[in-house]
Order: C-alpha cells, then structure tokens, then sequence
C-alpha cells in the first residue's frame, strides 16, 4: 500500500520526476548553484521559495562585504521563472539569524500548509592562513556555514513532520572531504555539516525525514572567482590559474550548477538514502 501524509500526497517509492504540489525551500537560491536547484525543482512541478539575503554580518566573505544582492537575485530568478510558468517565490533570510530564519518558517508554515524539501544551499569563505586569521573571521565563517545548516535543519523537522516526512540536503564541499591551505576555518564548517547531517539522519530515519549532504567540486561561481583571484601566483593570467585548478580534478573538467542540483533532485526524493555526503567533483576526493 502506498503511504500517504496528511494532505494526502503520495509519499513516492522511488525517485520521482513529477513534483506537482509538493512544496520546496532553497535557502541560499538566489544565484549560482542555488539558483540551478531552484530551476531543478521548480521545472518538476514543485512550488519552490527561493530564500536569499542582501546583508552578511561581517566582510570576513568571498563578497569582500557586507552587503550582497541574493535577495534581489532571488526575486529576479523568481520573475524570470515565474514568465516561463514555473512556481517560484522569493523570501528575504539570512540564513545565520534566528529570528530570520525562524519568520521564513513560519512564513511558509502560514502560506502553504506545508513543506517537503529543504536545501540549504548557502556558505562563505575567506582566505587566511591560520597563523594570521582573527578569531572573528574563524567565527564568522564557520557561522556562515554551520549555524545556518542547525537553525534551517531546526525549523523544518516541525512541519516536514506535519507533512508526513521530506528531505533535508545541507551543502558540505570538497573541503568537508578533505583540508586545504588558507582555508582551515572553511573546513571546519564544511566538514562540520558532513558530521551534523549524518548525526540528524540517525535523530530523524524513523519519521520518514532524510538529511544528505552534498560536496560540489570546483564550479566557476563566484566563490571560486574569488579563490581564483586569491590562490592565482605572481606573474599567473586567470586563464593559466583556472588551467591549474583543472589538473586537480582527474576528469579535467569543472563541474557545473546543474550538475550539483542533479544530484540535489536525486537526494531530495530517494527513499532509502539518508545520512550520506555525495561528492560532485570529478573524482578531486576519491579514495
């Protein structure tokens, strides 16, 4: 017998391909990999909120700021999505403010009854080495990639338990598989969300809530621009500098948004994967 939830949508027994009416929240959907997933979803038939914020409490950021533009991007995204006939809205959240995301939540609590995946597909990095690096910039980026993965995490069992279970997917990294020079704060958070999602997945397996994680490779996004910038050596063109990441990966090919919210799809609906952390990175952390 096929087990339904309360509003009586089947709960699928495979991955499924037709998302019509499920209900889907991408924190961090405003621009990049996070916007591929929103289109991923919302392209299924989902109705998704794409959340993003304008402000970050600190420039300790790939940004080099305080001030970013995903909310805007995420209403843009949300528009543009919106003329082609697919459901996207845009909500204002910063992931690492409680009361933002709790307000996001209740917001979608209110608006739509109920809640079936959750990607939290935001992060900040920062380039110091530790033996240079201020105590507010290791806070500041391991807050900007683990406080928000708890908080988000935190606020959504509620009421995907109400809806009969769903998925979470927390965004890890590459460098929450293995350690990088200058970017030891980045690190620990990343391999933190590993730990934090394979804990939640033992916390939640028997009410039909699954949590994954997923670790992108080297994507030309704007964090990796700004990697690229910082990692690039005297005398280097970005042509050359992006020819030498290349030689870390053994495909030899950079990995694309689309190619992680493939993957974000899969977890968010297969129903016997739970508690892993899947690479996207051409092999870069293959044992």
């Amino acid at each position: 017998m096929t087990r339904t939830h309360t509003t009586g949508l089947p709960r699928p027994a495979e991955p499924a391909d037709d998302l019509t009416g499920r209900v889907v929240l991408v924190i961090g959907g405003g621009r990049g990999i996070g916007a591929a997933v929103v289109e991923g979803f919302a392209r299924r038939g989902a109705h998704v909120v794409a959340a993003d914020t304008d402000r970050l409490p600190s420039a300790y950021n790939h940004y080099r700021s305080t001030a970013t533009t995903g909310f805007a991007e995420a209403r843009a995204l949300a528009g543009t999505l919106g003329g082609k006939g697919l459901s996207v809205t845009a909500a204002r959240a910063d992931a690492t403010d409680e009361d933002d995301v709790r307000a996001l939540y209740r917001g979608i609590a209110d608006g739509h009854g109920r809640l079936d995946t959750v990607v939290n597909a935001f992060g900040v990095t920062h380039v110091s080495p530790v033996e240079r690096m201020e105590l507010a910039e290791f806070r500041q980026v391991v807050s900007g990639n683990l406080d928000g993965v708890f908080l988000s995490s935190r606020e959504a069992l509620p009421l995907l338990r109400a809806s009969g279970g769903g998925s979470i997917v927390n965004f890890s990294s590459v460098s929450g598989r293995t350690g990088f020079a200058k970017v030891a704060h980045y690190c620990a958070a990343k391999f933190g969300v590993v730990g934090f999602t394979a804990a939640l997945a033992q916390e939640v397996a028997k009410e039909n809530i699954r949590v994954n994680a997923v670790c992108p490779g080297i994507v030309r996004s704007n964090m990796w621009r700004y990697l690229l910038a910082e990692f690039t050596r005297p005398g280097e063109s970005e042509d050359a500098c992006w020819e030498r990441m290349r030689t870390m990966i053994p495909q030899r090919e950079f990995q694309t948004p689309e190619d992680i919210a493939g993957l974000v799809l899969y977890l968010a609906s297969a129903p016997r994967v739970t508690g892993q952390a899947v690479s996207v990175d051409g092999g870069m952390t293959a044992p």
